[in-house]
Parts: C-alpha cells; sequence; structure tokens
C-alpha cells in the first residue's frame, strides 16, 4: 500500500503582514493532483492542522474541502491535532468520521486507540495520537503514569504521556501486523527551525526516538524541516508544505511511503513545487533601494546602515513587494542587559538613552548623536519625571 505523509498546514497563518491562505489553497490543490495520480491509498496529516486553537472560519472550511477532495481522489485520510490545534475540536467528531474512511484524533480520549483498515493488500494498524499536553492529563491517567515512574521526577513529561499511550496501542495490536504512528513531537536529535512553537520549557518537551520501536512507520509532525530520526528510515518529519520562517530556506517536501504487508518500508521524498521561497538580503539601504527587484520570494532585509532610516519598510517594498521583515544585524558585540526597577531609577534618563542608542546601532553614538540626545532628554524633561517618580 501506499501512504502519503504531511504534516503542519498551519491553515490560517500569516507571514508578516501577507495572509498565506491563498498559497495553501494552491497547495492543496497539488496534494490532491499528486494523491490521484500516484494512486495514494492513505494520506496521514501529523498535526498542526491550522496555526490557532480557535482558526478562522474559511481555515476550518479549507481543511473539510480538503479532506473531501482527497477521499474522493481515492485515498483514506488519517489527521492528528498538533500543539497549534485545539484537540477538543479536532476531536469532536472522532469516531462519527472512522466509518467514511477518515480518522481525525484529538486529546486523550482516543490516544491509544487502535484503527485496523484493509487495504488492498492487507490490514494496517493506525495508532493516530495527539499532541498530548502534560498539563492537561486526565487524573485517573496521570496517577497511572506516576505510578509506573519509580525514581523519576514527579513532574509529568511530554514523553511520560505519549509513551503511556503508544504502550498502551502496541499491546493491542496483532502480532505481525504492519503498523503506523502518527505523532506530533520533538524527538531528541532532530533539527528546528524558527518558526515552531517550543512544546515546554528547555528540553522537558523532548521525546526519546526508543518511544516508537516496533512500529513499521512512524510519520511524524511538529518540526518543519524534512528529516529522518536516529539514524532511521521509518521515522520521519515530513516537514511543512510552506516556508514559514526565514530559517527555512530548504526545499519543501512531503514523504511517499510504500509499506509492505510484513512492514518493510520504502520511502521517497516528493518535492513540493508550488508556492515562494525565502531569501535574505543584505546590505546598505541607499544600496538596495536601487538593486534589483526581487518579486517570487518572501524576504528578509538585513540593514547593515548604522543609522535609522524613516519609512524604510514602505520605501524598500517597492524593490521587494513580499517584504516580510527588516532586521538590524549587529555589528559589535555590545552588551544588552535588562534592569531591574531599582536600578532603573539610579541611573539617568541621559545615560539610558546613550545605551538605547548603542544598543540599537550596534555602537556608540557620536559625539554630536550623545549631544542631541542630551539635548532631546533636557526638552523632555525626563529626568524631572524620573526623579518625581521614584520620590
Amino acid at each position: 500500500m501506499r501512504i502519503l505523509h504531511t504534516s503542519d498546514w498551519h491553515l490560517g497563518r500569516s507571514f508578516g503582514d501577507f495572509g498565506l491562505l491563498h498559497y495553501q489553497e494552491t497547495f492543496i490543490d497539488w496534494l490532491v493532483e499528486l494523491t490521484a495520480a500516484e494512486a495514494i491509498d492513505l494520506v496521514v496529516i501529523s498535526g498542526d492542522l491550522h496555526d490557532r486553537a480557535i482558526p478562522p472560519a474559511d481555515a476550518v472550511s479549507l481543511l473539510s474541502e480538503a479532506i473531501r477532495r482527497l477521499r474522493s481522489a481515492g485515498a483514506e485520510v488519517a489527521a492528528i491535532a498538533g500543539n497549534h490545534d485545539s484537540g477538543d475540536r479536532i476531536g469532536a467528531f472522532d469516531g462519527l468520521v472512522d466509518a467514511g474512511g477518515v480518522i481525525l484524533r484529538g486529546g486523550f480520549q482516543a490516544a491509544d486507540r487502535v484503527s485496523v483498515r484493509n487495504y488492498s493488500d492487507g490490514p494496517l494498524a493506525i495508532v493516530a495520537t495527539p499532541f498530548l499536553e502534560p498539563l492537561l492529563t486526565p487524573p485517573e491517567m496521570a496517577s497511572e503514569i506516576k505510578g509506573q515512574a519509580v525514581g523519576r521526577s514527579p513532574r509529568i513529561s511530554h514523553e511520560m504521556v505519549l509513551g503511556h499511550a503508544l504502550q498502551a496501542a502496541k499491546a493491542g495490536i496483532k502480532p505481525g501486523m504492519r503498523s503506523l504512528v502518527l505523532a506530533h513531537a520533538f524527538v531528541t536529535g532532530a533539527a528546528p527551525s524558527d518558526s515552531e512553537r517550543d512544546l515546554s520549557v528547555g528540553d522537558a518537551g523532548m521525546v526519546s526516538a526508543s518511544l516508537f520501536d516496533g512500529f513499521s512507520y512512524v510519520a511524524l509532525g511538529h518540526l518543519h524541516r524534512p528529516q529522518t530520526v536516529a539514524g532511521t528510515g521509518h521515522i520521519r518529519y515530513s516537514g511543512s508544505p510552506l516556508p514559514y520562517s526565514f530559517s527555512e530556506a530548504h526545499q519543501k517536501s512531503l514523504v511517499i511511503v510504500d509499506l509492505a504487508t510484513d512492514g518493510t518500508v520504502s520511502a521517497n521524498e516528493e518535492p513540493i513545487t508550488i508556492g515562494r521561497g525565502v531569501k535574505t538580503v543584505r546590505g546598505a539601504f541607499s544600496e538596495l533601494v536601487k538593486g534589483p527587484v526581487i518579486d517570487d520570494f518572501w524576504v528578509r532585509v538585513e540593514l547593515t546602515d548604522t543609522i535609522v532610516i524613516p519609512d524604510a519598510h514602505r520605501a524598500l517594498r517597492k524593490r521587494f513587494p513580499c517584504l516580510v521583515e527588516i532586521a538590524r544585524p549587529r555589528h559589535s558585540a555590545l552588551p544588552s542587559q535588562r534592569l531591574d526597577a531599582s536600578e532603573l531609577e539610579a541611573r539617568s534618563a541621559e545615560d539610558l538613552a546613550q545605551e538605547f542608542w548603542a544598543e540599537v546601532a550596534s555602537q556608540p553614538p557620536s559625539a554630536e548623536v550623545s549631544s542631541l540626545l542630551n539635548e532631546a532628554v533636557a526638552e523632555a524633561g525626563i529626568d524631572e519625571a524620573f526623579t518625581q517618580g521614584a520620590a
């Protein structure tokens, strides 16, 4: 049988002040055509179907339409909620749509459920485990997990809740039957991008690849870069279909998997040929406004100027119609520091203004700029306001 693995659609997302729904619609058009052309039996979407827990109506409609069209193209669909989704909303129709060849899982209630689907070459056990927020673990399950965590931290982690669900599911799979897992997680050793939301503070959201031992293919979501995990070919991230940050200059793709009845996996990345890529352009404002037009990429401009350019965004949009952001890279190792209230009151407004300029411009102000800053502070009466506030 053939499986198409995709994830992290983030329907309803914006990139800077550009809405991406049109590009996401184009991706789904392309996906439906590919599904039919490649005779896909099952499309799996491994979480972050929407970009936020309460998505806009047009994003909800787009997901519904995508699933309907994929079914019309001859494929069944399995999808799970990610950390951006509302598990309760995604799982609201859990069980009602199974008979129609669609699996939608969200929340804890069916996280360990095994669905056995029969295809032309035999059965497949599907474990569609959505993102499980440890803080929302049901009390009975939490007690059971803590009881099994002898000698470990009493704080429930993502590894513990995911491992608990997968272990229970594994026990329900008939020996020798091929199996598929959908999961939304940060597996240790994988490479993130800048646009994923942290699952928890520090490394507490990470999970071990060993949790997936014994399953034929593991379709992961959460990280936007396509990659295999732990040196295996059967534990994979498909990555997001479109770039959502400027760290995602890599080729976007999805994965087409041929899964034999004995569990043997042959997986290949299929390049996604629609949408815009991302490009970072660096230089002085005076050079960039006279440079070549770039209109086929999302653009990030890194200005090397040490002074603030008024209305730079509007001027640069003439050269870069899809300008998303302007950054000012640091040119020096000037440290930035965060002051508490008492430290702030002890400093003069002139000193704070000078330090702010140095941090923004990445170099100390010149004598002329320093004099102008002091004049501005004096004219605004900021020092007097500071003194009164401290009193």
